[in-house]
């Protein structure tokens, strides 16, 4: 049951219903009506319009009208909130002496204790953060030997100087490398009952196919599989195997493998020079390759749907290449990858 007699309580109203409450309370009393009468009719306590008759009385007109609540004042300056995104995004963790590598919500709620002696609830540093700008993202593995200087060459001076160098000569452009395919590589996620992880059954040697591709632009792409190490014997093979394919020169950008520069591989270079360039990528780069892109799907087919036990392990891997080679548009999507974008700026794509 509702109770007619109860004071209102003056917060649950809108500003501009509360504003003009208070203005016909003093007018009210101003013109000579009892303080505790306009309360009752209104049905707000009577210290309240006391309280607006006062603030009328002192500040005029302006003091009855309403203000957007401030709230609770931030724990942290906008100055203070610029330094701490510019700590998150430039430094890691391990920089900060606090041990791991990756930003998680408990490190950063101690990042602002130590940088700042302001005490976060968890759940208000992730709301923070989300406010900030910054979202939860899975990193990009970069080798400590990595040159940057030298990466960042490579992209805006070396490479364009080979694409203008490969339009002159009319010659096909190619990415290569090489990698190695396991049975027991890590699997993806399936659905399955709560408490009971599904099995998939394999066998149970170590099962391993490697595999060479070079990937073009315009979509082709070239691969052979084999077992063991890859050699400077087998490396020249898919060379020749290449050049017999293609009837114009050819442009290969390839990492420094040892295979790829064994003196018998330089010196059937510089042999058939005429016909193939061979352009090495940085060092601790392979990002930079879009190559690395077709081993991701590659693996990614076999992490989807594991190769059975009765299966022909290097079979199967010779398959799904040559579902990936039969697929152009796959291929050129591989050269689309964000880390090889400025393959396509050279490219005029």
């Amino acid at each position: 049951m509702i109770n007619l007699m109860r004071a209102r309580d003056a917060r649950s109203l809108d500003h501009r219903t509360l504003e003009e409450m208070r203005r016909l309370a003093v007018k009210r009393v101003l013109s000579g009506e009892p303080q505790a009468q306009v309360a009752r009719s209104l049905e707000v306590h009577p210290h309240s319009v006391w309280r607006w008759v006062e603030s009328y009385r002192t500040h005029g007109q302006d003091a009855l009208a309403s203000r957007k609540a401030t709230g609770r004042p931030p724990a942290l300056s906008p100055a203070r909130y610029r330094r701490l995104v510019k700590t998150i995004i430039g430094m890691n963790p391990q920089q900060m002496n606090f041990g791991p590598a990756l930003w998680t919500v408990p490190l950063v709620r101690d990042l602002i204790e130590q940088m700042f002696g302001v005490v976060m609830h968890p759940v208000t540093v992730m709301r923070l953060l989300g406010r900030l700008g910054l979202t939860p993202q899975k990193p990009i593995k970069r080798a400590f030997k990595r040159d940057d200087e030298k990466c960042e060459r490579w992209m805006s001076v070396d490479f364009p100087r080979i694409v203008r160098e490969s339009r002159k000569r009319q010659s096909t452009l190619l990415f290569a490398d090489e990698t190695g395919v396991h049975e027991d590589g890590p699997m993806g996620q399936t659905w399955g009952a709560k408490g009971k992880t599904p099995v998939i059954r394999v066998v149970g040697t170590r099962r391993r196919t490697n595999v060479i591709s070079a990937v073009s632009p315009r979509g082709r792409l070239w691969f052979r599989c084999y077992g063991g190490t890859l050699t400077a014997p087998r490396f020249l093979e898919f060379l020749k195997a290449l050049l017999h394919d293609l009837r114009k020169p050819l442009d290969l950008i390839i990492d420094s493998h040892p295979s790829h520069v064994a003196k018998m591989v330089t010196r059937w270079l510089q042999e058939n020079r005429s016909r193939i360039r061979v352009h090495f990528i940085p060092g601790y780069a392979p990002d930079l390759n879009p190559d690395e892109h077709v081993w991701t799907h590659l693996k990614g087919m076999f992490r989807r749907d594991p190769v059975h036990f009765d299966e022909d392990f290097a079979d199967a891997v010779r398959v799904s290449m040559e579902d990936i080679k039969s697929d152009r548009a796959l291929v050129q999507a591989f050269f689309k990858h964000p880390e090889v974008a400025y393959i396509r700026e050279a490219l005029g794509w």
